[in-house]
């Protein structure tokens, strides 16, 4: 060694082996120290990620009333080309039949047919038209639209408006009507101090105002309505020293009645209302053409049924935008009439007892707006699909409990059970490979008999007759693997025969997914046990991280002292052998010639 600390090789194998003796002594421990502190922090992380995915499962199992998991109904129709059912948790069990007699329709109204480029004889000069469409509302109510048609000047060439640009005009305000209440022009102050109402689609919402000038007043109002209602847009309109107050109702599927006025705000301003609604929310209007050189519009009720038929179309104030299409009916519901031979009778497609969906349910007669009813069977609906004939057999509509779906839930469950199980169980134990990871630690321990624990207790607090434990439901519990479906057989026995004894062995107060879920969410938690356990073992290992990092300096440093140390040694070792060396030489000449 000596030797070969007079070479530069001998010096750096020196300095590594010291090195490599140092870091083995004093880095390599705190290495394995922050390696175990990093490993028990993934384990914890692996752990919290699986705890989750099982509260996720017992969440479901645990919760009740209309949202059980234990009440999933499933449905059948022995013909669904005819009828189907929907069903909810709170449907009842049961079995009905149906025979599809009618189906309901919307009301439509069609015009005359038209020269499409001929010019129109009725509007012949540009203006505004205006015209009302009232149906009704599905409850014994009337809805109403007030629509107007603006013919400019530039949809006339030479003095003329072709018949198409007229009803695609028409057409066009229909479908972008939005309902509009403006108010009168006022100026000056009011005295009146009260409260009104705005009514949106059967929701009041109060209105409060207080004397003042009309501009502080509709200016309080507006606010009000902007702030407290979604679906309608308020603002102040100026006209020099006058005011009025626009209301415009921006959700087209909404009526908007004002009333209820406590004071005189409201008569003062004519803002009296009553179901008001956008034309594009009540109908649709289309363009059809008969033949190539034809054109008709069609006005069809957005909803079904007698209950939502068209009750008027009238032109209001002299206007002639529904006239100049033949369908100034006012009242009258005129039957539509295609002439093959000549002009077409405008009017409404089908008469009102055409209108609604009329069916026998159960052998009794029965009529209702739309195709889709679901105020007959509670928690069920059933859609209407296609008339029937005479030679076409009864509908039968079922509800049963959806056993497989039940059970598919029950083991989603198990499975993320296991997962949690089957890793605690692996981590707590000592095998030939070594100690587990997670053996002592106080989290893993609690956890895991928490599980052990809960999937065989006896559930407290149910009838003295009923279920009250996971295996009398065809479910076992085994110390190596965890849960199983034992029984197949019994399970779905059980769910078809006792829905509620099952469902109480899980969500009851001392449930099985009720205690769990109680006793599994502290740990996961923001602030949860893990989480802190994971900050404090972040925290060491930083610490270490850091001792590790200042040990490696230390040692680097110190290498590379002893290396220069040892250097200088070697340097002058050398120098003195090379002189020791060169004085033998030159002395023993001298000797030798004397």
């Amino acid at each position: 060694m000596a030797a070969n600390l007079l070479t530069i090789d001998g010096v750096n194998s020196f300095v590594n082996d010291w090195t490599a003796s140092e870091t083995k002594k004093k880095v390599d421990p705190l290495t394995a120290k922050k390696k175990n502190y990093d490993d028990l922090s993934a384990a914890y992380t692996t752990l919290a990620t699986k705890i989750t995915t099982l509260r996720n499962s017992v969440y479901s199992l645990q919760l009740t009333g209309n949202q059980s998991s234990f009440l999933v109904k499933k449905t059948t129709s022995s013909n669904s080309t005819f009828a189907d059912l929907t069903a909810t948790s709170t449907a009842v069990l049961s079995s009905q039949s149906v025979r599809v007699n009618q189906l309901a329709k919307s009301d439509i109204a069609i015009s005359q047919d038209m020269d499409s480029n001929a010019a129109s004889t009725t509007i012949t000069a540009p203006g505004s038209h205006t015209f009302d469409i009232t149906a009704g509302d599905g409850k014994g109510g009337v809805l109403t639209s007030h629509v107007t048609v603006e013919f400019d000047s530039s949809d006339f060439t030479n003095g003329t408006i072709t018949n198409n640009a007229v009803i695609q005009k028409v057409q066009n305000a229909l479908n972008s009507d939005k309902a509009i209440v403006t108010s009168n022009s006022v100026s000056g102050s009011t005295a009146s101090s009260g409260s009104f109402k705005v009514n949106l689609s059967g929701t009041d919402t109060v209105i409060n105002y207080s004397a003042g000038s009309y501009s502080d007043v509709i200016d309080s109002v507006v606010s009000q309505i902007n702030t407290k209602i979604s679906g309608v847009n308020a603002e102040k309109v100026v006209n020099g020293s006058s005011y009025q107050l626009k209301i415009t109702v921006t959700d087209s599927n909404k009526y908007l009645s004002i009333n209820g006025d406590t004071s005189n705000l409201v008569n003062e301003l004519n803002a009296s209302v009553s179901q008001v609604m956008g034309a594009s929310g009540l109908v649709n209007a289309s363009i059809f053409s008969p033949t190539s050189s034809l054109s008709q519009l069609s006005i069809a009720t957005k909803n079904s049924g007698n209950g939502y038929k068209i009750l008027s179309l009238n032109d209001t104030n002299g206007s002639q935008a529904l006239s100049s299409l033949g369908l100034n009916l006012g009242t009258n519901r005129k039957t539509f009439v295609q002439d093959e031979n000549g002009a077409d009778t405008p009017g409404f497609v089908y008469t009102t007892d055409q209108l609604n969906a009329k069916f026998l349910f159960n052998g009794i007669k029965v009529e209702r707006n739309s195709n889709t009813i679901s105020d007959l069977i509670p928690g069920a609906t059933i859609n209407l699909k296609s008339l029937m004939q005479d030679t076409d057999t009864t509908v039968n509509l079922s509800i049963s409990s959806d056993s497989a779906k039940v059970i598919s839930n029950i083991q989603d469950f198990i499975k993320n059970f296991n997962d949690v199980y089957v890793y605690l169980k692996t981590k707590t134990a000592s095998t030939q490979d070594g100690r587990g990871l997670l053996i002592g630690d106080a989290i893993a321990t609690t956890v895991k008999d928490t599980l052990n624990y809960e999937s065989t207790a006896t559930i407290g607090g149910l009838g003295a007759n009923d279920l009250k434990s996971l295996s009398q439901i065809g479910i076992t519990f085994d110390t190596a693997d965890g849960l199983s479906v034992s029984d197949s057989t019994e399970l779905e026995n059980c769910i078809n025969d006792k829905p509620d004894q099952v469902q109480a062995i899980f969500n009851s107060t001392n449930g099985v997914a009720k205690v769990l879920y109680d006793r599994i969410t502290p740990y996961i938690n923001a602030t949860g046990y893990i989480f802190k356990a994971e900050q404090n073992l972040g925290i060491n290992s930083s610490y270490i991280n850091d001792k590790i990092t200042a040990a490696n300096d230390q040692i680097t440093k110190n290498a590379s002292d002893l290396r220069l140390r040892y250097m200088k040694i070697m340097t002058q070792t050398n120098a003195m052998l090379q002189a020791s060396s060169s004085f033998i030489m030159s002395g023993g000449v001298s000797y030798l010639g004397g």
